[in-house]
This record gives C-alpha cells, structure tokens and sequence, in this order.
C-alpha cells in the first residue's frame, strides 16, 4: 500500500529535479570583435556585431565573454581561460563561440586572425594566427551538451596582395566532432559580401532570428542561409556543418519570448535596404574581388 502511495511522489520528484537540471544548465559564450587591424584591412562591422551577439546572449542568460581587438599574446590566453570557465562548471552545458574579424587558410586549416598579426604569405600565417582546430579540440575534451562555433570571418583579407604570393580567399571546409556545429558567414571557399551598414549581414540576420521566439538553432541557422542568400542575390551563403545530438535552442522559451524582436538596434533593422538592390550588391562584390 505504501508503495501506491510513492509511487506519484518518487515520479513527481524526479520531474522536478530534471526540470531543475534543465534550468540550471550552464550556458557560456566567448564573443570576439576584431576589427582595428594594422597590416591587414581594418573591418568596419566587427566591433558593432560582436557587440549584438554579445547583448543577445547575455539577454538569454549566457556567462559571456566580450572581447575586442584582441592582440597576438592575448587570443591564446583568452580561449584558456574560457575553457577553464567551462571546466570550473557543472558538466552538460552549452558552450557558444561567436567570431567576428579576419580569418584565412593554411594548409587546409583555418586561422582567427589577431589585430596585429602580421602576415604577408601563408607561412606565416600559421606563426602569427590562432588555430582554430586547436580550440575545436580542447572544446570536444570538456563534458558538454553542445559547442557551436559561429565565425563571422570570411572577408577579404588581402594577404599576400602587396608583391607576395596571394592567399586563396575564404575559409576551408571544417570538420566537426559529435556534439559540435559550426557555422561560416559564408560557404568555404568563398568570402561575404561587404557594406556600408553598421553590421555584417550575415550577423544581423543571425541576430535577428536568435530574438525570434520559439526557434531551435538549425531553424536559425537555416532562415539566415536562405535570407542571405536571397538579398545578396546568389553572392554569398552561409554554410553550416552540425554533428549535434538533438535539436537545440539557445535559449530557454521563457528568455526567448521576453527578448522583443523588434528591441534590435535601428541599423540593424536597417540592413536589407542595403542589399536590396542585385546590381549595387553585384558591383559591391567585383569591387572587393578584382578579376
């Protein structure tokens, strides 16, 4: 008989420690804005849209890390400590990393370029930049849910343009390990299509879908994708590479739904009037990639 009597309590404890675990799962995010770049093209959005990932995720409750232009002995040393972060947690958490700045491949790999690396050919690009492979290895190493990699990173870099030999623009196909995403502004091999506009729109358009309500991530990832696509008129797509276990959603419902879409700042709701247009995005693109 007293079993009778347990049996509902022992079930309702159980829900509710599982809804507990759920509400306390950790969430951190590393958010880089590199943009005054002093031997490379300096990028006019970065700082602005690491700054929006930045305020978008601390709105849906992540322990973020904002950093901007961040130097050569520092970009090591701020991935360690963020992954220490994360092994000072409890295990089973989301773990977001979003980039914004100059990137380029080596080897078939890819490097986050520091703010004052200074790379003028592709050996020298492995000395002077952070590899990312290495940050996709150590994430792995840690017991988390999910690990995204967002890289807002494939921009005409010019290297090699000054009397060297030129690098191959974008970033190379990256594989990712059981439990991890990662997603490029645009697809490999190829690079975003810049603007006047205060952000990238890669960016903007990602930000915008992360306050929609109700979305899971591939949702988001997908409608960017096909947004960017569309107003950049074919010029760029973003490309994503998911190896996760389940659908996900950054956010809990109750932060999603209380982040106003429409809060979004002024010029990135501005962003499409700039795209809009195929022959200026066109003669935009042919201006950065001289044939």
């Amino acid at each position: 008989m007293l079993n009778v009597f347990l049996r509902p309590v022992c079930a309702f404890l159980l829900v509710f420690l599982l809804d507990g675990a759920a509400v306390a799962q950790s969430r951190y995010a590393l958010v880089i804005g590199n943009a005054a770049y002093q031997s490379i093209p300096a990028l006019k959005t970065s700082a602005t849209d690491a700054a929006t990932v930045a305020e978008t995720l601390r709105a849906g409750g992540y322990d973020v890390t904002e950093l901007h232009d961040v130097r050569q002995t520092d970009t090591g040393q701020a991935m360690r400590n963020f992954l220490d972060k994360i092994a000072a947690g409890e295990p089973g958490g989301i773990a977001f990393v979003y980039y914004s700045g100059h990137a380029a491949r080596a080897k078939g790999e890819n490097f986050l370029i520091p703010v004052d690396a200074i790379v003028g050919n592709e050996s020298e690009i492995a000395r002077e930049a952070f590899r990312l492979k290495w940050l996709i290895e150590e994430l792995v190493k840690l017991p988390l849910s999910a690990r995204i990699i967002v890289l807002d990173a494939s921009r005409d870099h010019q290297i090699g343009s000054a009397g060297g030999k030129p690098i191959a623009k974008g970033l190379a196909t990256s594989q990712v390990s059981p439990g991890m995403l990662i997603a490029f502004a645009a697809t490999p091999g190829t690079i975003a299509v810049e603007s006047d506009a205060d952000y990238s729109l890669f960016t903007g358009t990602l930000v915008s879908q992360m306050r929609q309500p109700g979305l899971f991530l591939d949702q988001m990832l997908r409608n960017t994708r096909i947004e960017v696509n569309k107003v950049t008129a074919g010029l760029q797509t973003p490309w994503t590479r998911s190896a996760l276990h389940a659908e996900l959603s950054l956010f809990k419902a109750t932060d999603q739904q209380a982040s106003d879409p429409d809060a979004a700042p002024k010029q990135l709701r501005k962003r499409r009037s700039v795209y809009r247009d195929p022959v200026r995005v066109i003669r935009e693109f042919l201006r950065h990639v001289p044939f």
